[in-house]
């Protein structure tokens, strides 16, 4: 919470001005050799402070936004990239270093769950306290007080310390005490998502409310729908530099992008390193009872309980040498859509003549549910051999795995390989080496989205009321 901020004569309530500003914060970094002791502060005073412990870090970087009576600005960007920070110095928490900030009109904040809430205080005390502090006098919090505690649903425990109150009652309390002043401007940081499902709907009516009656709104938040639902424009922040503004969809779109090309990194960088620390060659398993190959299941996905890690196994007649994954332009990748296509592409080399050869693709989501497996044997795939008698030496070749559309769900999956016998003795078996991840546009349950539509018979028949009645008697 902040007192009502007033800054320019002539700027009309609700508008808000940042002109260059900059925020830095100290760096303290705890180390065991800063551990207070006589020892600890002699060797300080010699040497000075950890090069660590004084260091300063940036969070907003000579930014400049101006935001226009009852404009809805959405503030995204990941954790740390200053969105916090961003409304702490717009409701006057925090001062900047440089720059100003010009804000006009009362302001209600709710940036911090429970923020200006004594913990030993009940709930109608930090009901006055907060009044006062939003700039209320005691009669315009006791014309209020009822219905700041009906829409709160606190009728109950309003008079019980607020030490007591869940996180969603601090919400409610905080949010209720927020409207009930009647601000210029309305600071939201992602405090909502702890409200429970019922009271979360009111709060998106009261914002809608809060819109339509030409109030300003910031508010920051993870949840994109809502920017492009509540906002006028949207603003991108990354490591305290603003990257994009605009209109939220197209900021939105350009936030996604730079997030999608990090995770392909990423997932690159994990899918190479667990390449790099995958034995050169499979090991040699341990002989099997005969009988357990009538237990496998047909495809080649494998029973998480038994190999719930990354491992490599085989006889090594068959090695497979390189994976990928390719999308429809042939780029390689590891970042898809629910509707994309995609191409496993699996560089094998016969070492040793073999009479069979069966290849499978195995996907199981990262919690060990197995999602497909299947083999060239199972679908009556004949894979071709070299002519074995014909020359000696290694022979090298590329089987690839088209996928239409991959249909699964959001999430982050694992690609199993193997060439294998027909009996399922393994040549070379990769299990769990390589990450992929999907990610879906619409909130789907389940795992995988299968190609559907929907379709309506409309020929309704009704029967007059009189009708029915002479049919009664």
């Amino acid at each position: 919470m902040s007192l009502a901020l007033s800054n320019s004569e002539t700027a009309p309530p609700g508008s808000i001005v940042l002109d260059r500003v900059s925020k830095r914060f100290r760096k303290r970094t705890l180390m065991r050799k800063n551990y207070t002791t006589v020892k600890g502060q002699l060797m300080e005073l010699l040497f000075g402070k950890d090069e660590q412990e004084s260091g300063m870090f940036t969070a907003l970087d000579t930014i400049s936004v101006k935001v226009k009576p009852g404009c809805s600005l959405g503030v995204i960007g990941r954790n740390g990239s200053g969105k916090s920070t961003f409304l702490k110095l717009i409701s006057g928490i925090y001062r900047p270093d440089s720059g100003s900030v010009s804000v006009e009109g009362r302001i209600s904040a709710l940036i911090e769950l429970g923020a200006g809430f004594h913990p030993e205080f009940s709930g109608r005390e930090n009901v006055y306290l907060g009044g006062v502090m939003y700039g209320l006098s005691r009669k315009e919090i006791d014309d209020r007080f009822d219905a700041i505690v009906r829409y709160a649903e606190l009728e109950d425990y309003i008079d019980d310390p607020v030490k007591t109150y869940s996180s969603g009652m601090y919400m409610r309390l905080g949010f209720s005490l927020a409207i009930h002043t009647d601000p210029d401007i309305l600071l939201i940081d992602e405090v909502l998502a702890v409200g429970d499902a019922g009271f979360i709907h009111r709060c998106h009516d009261t914002i809608s409310d809060f819109r339509r009656r030409g109030k300003t709104l910031v508010f920051v938040t993870h949840d994109l729908s809502s920017v492009e639902r509540w906002c006028d424009e949207a603003i991108w922040l990354d490591k305290g530099v603003v990257c994009g503004r605009g209109e939220p969809r197209r900021v939105i779109d350009q936030y996604m992008q730079t997030i999608s090309e990090a995770e392909e990194q990423e997932l690159e960088r994990v899918n190479q390193a667990a390449s790099e620390d995958a034995p050169d060659a499979p090991q040699e398993l341990a002989e099997e009872p005969a009988e357990q190959d009538s237990e496998e299941e047909p495809g080649d996905v494998r029973d998480p309980e038994r190999e719930d890690g990354p491992g490599r196994w085989g006889n090594g007649d068959v090695e497979i040498t390189d994976v990928r994954i390719r999308g429809a332009s042939g780029e390689k990748k590891w970042l898809f859509g629910s509707e994309d296509s995609a191409v496993v592409e699996v560089d094998y080399c016969i070492k040793q003549p073999v009479s069979e050869l069966v290849f499978g693709i195995g996907i199981l989501r990262v919690d060990g549910v197995a999602v497909f497996g299947t083999n060239t044997s199972l679908e009556g795939v004949e894979v071709p051999l070299p002519d074995f008698s014909a020359a000696e030496g290694e022979f090298r070749g590329t089987y690839k795995f088209h996928i239409d559309r991959v249909g699964l769900l959001e999430n982050t999956y694992y690609l199993d390989v193997a060439a294998h016998k027909s009996d399922h003795t393994p040549y070379d078996y990769h299990h769990r080496m390589y990450k992929f991840s999907v990610r879906c546009t619409k909130p789907y349950h389940g795992v995988f989205n299968p190609k559907h539509s929907w379709s309506f018979d409309c020929s309704y028949t009704a029967e007059s009321k009189q009708v029915q009645a002479e049919g009664r008697c």
